[in-house]
């Protein structure tokens, strides 16, 4: 823990908008807790291209002060705690919430807490984890259960809280069903093949390589499909299941999907989408939704709730984070372009302190 003899942490900021090259490397002086709050060591951080990539590039929509810290899942353990914690002591291993909500308002009582208006996410409105030290208040963080790897647990609380959110709350997908996910060699594809297996579901997996193809297979997928070679992947997914469509597509990657994501449906079928990657403007012919009994369904990250459950499924080997690389801080430049190619496989984390 810093002292009042050494109060600088090294952490990574950006001052203005630009490629990775913006990136830094400073000292900082080091967060004190206050009552309520717990001093975190992070130890890893994962990266995540919507929001680390887009707020470095223009801000996400958002106005950022400078200087900024980025990183929005962090995890670490607790070095100290203000007076008023109760619930966490030095050397609890700890993950820190991407997002912080009010817990007041009538979406945050009822469980819907990313629909807080006042929610905050770590790394874009708050300073985040691309530092050594985060003070912490107490509701904002969980417990770590389990000993696994700290890389690992930092490659969760986004992409399968998403997927998780997706698949049993917007979907509801029962055991016998056939989910087909997109993208399935992304962040939240990676964790929906798995997730999507868990709840007993038929899983086709869609990418846009053999080698992305390869990782879903290997993680459970039952029947995969090339959408670079075979771009028609709503007629290949009416062949795989004998012409009647899948119940549930999970699609974040928007206007170039769209059309065949529809007709890649059952009756009764449900989309779910989280993100438009290739475009957000997105039309369709009404009459062949009703006919069909379509549902369209749409989800913003996920809740507390459903990050303690991801992370007991991690801690019981349920679900795996597949790691693409794992750079310490200072090579967060490397990092961020590592996010920017699209051939990455995985997840890019950022070991942010090492030792003791």
């Amino acid at each position: 823990m810093p002292t009042k003899a050494n109060r600088s942490m090294r952490a990574v900021i950006i001052e203005r908008h630009g490629g990775p090259e913006v990136l830094r490397l400073v000292d900082l002086p080091a967060p004190q807790p206050g009552s309520g709050q717990a001093l975190v060591r992070v130890r890893a951080c994962g990266l995540n291209h919507g929001l680390d990539g887009r707020t470095r590039q223009n801000g996400a929509g958002r106005t950022i002060g400078f200087p900024h810290v980025l990183g929005s899942e962090a995890v670490g353990e607790v070095v100290a705690t203000g007076s008023a914690v109760q619930g966490f002591k030095a050397g609890d291993r700890v993950v820190v919430l991407p997002w912080m909500t009010c817990g007041n308002c009538i979406e945050c009582m009822a469980g819907r807490e990313s629909a807080c208006a006042g929610k905050q996410i770590l790394g874009i409105d708050v300073p985040g984890g691309y530092a050594e030290y985060l003070a912490v208040e107490e509701k904002n963080l969980i417990a770590l259960p389990g000993s696994g790897s700290l890389e690992e647990a930092a490659a969760i609380p986004i992409g399968f809280t998403t997927a998780w959110q997706m698949l049993r709350a917007r979907a509801r997908v029962r055991a016998g069903e056939t989910v087909l996910v997109l993208g399935a060699a992304g962040a939240v594809g990676i964790a929906a093949v798995q997730l999507a297996k868990h709840l007993g579901a038929r899983v086709l997996a869609a990418a846009s390589s053999a080698r992305k193809l390869a990782v879903a297979g290997q993680l459970g997928a039952d029947a995969l499909i090339d959408y670079t070679t075979n771009p028609d992947f709503a007629g290949e997914a009416a062949r795989l299941t004998e012409g009647r469509g899948v119940d549930v597509v999970i699609d974040h990657i928007g206007a170039a999907t769209w059309t065949n994501s529809i007709r890649s449906l059952a009756q009764s079928g449900r989309l779910v989408m989280c993100g438009a990657t290739t475009g957000h403007e997105l039309q369709f012919d009404a009459r062949q939704l009703w006919r069909r009994n379509i549902s369209l369904l749409f989800s913003n990250s996920g809740t507390t709730a459903d990050l303690k459950e991801v992370l007991a499924l991690w801690a019981e080997g349920t679900i795996r984070p597949v790691l693409a690389e794992v750079l310490p801080l200072e090579e967060a430049v490397a990092a961020h372009r590592l996010l920017s190619n699209r051939d990455t496989v995985g997840k890019v984390v950022l070991a942010v302190s090492a030792g003791s």
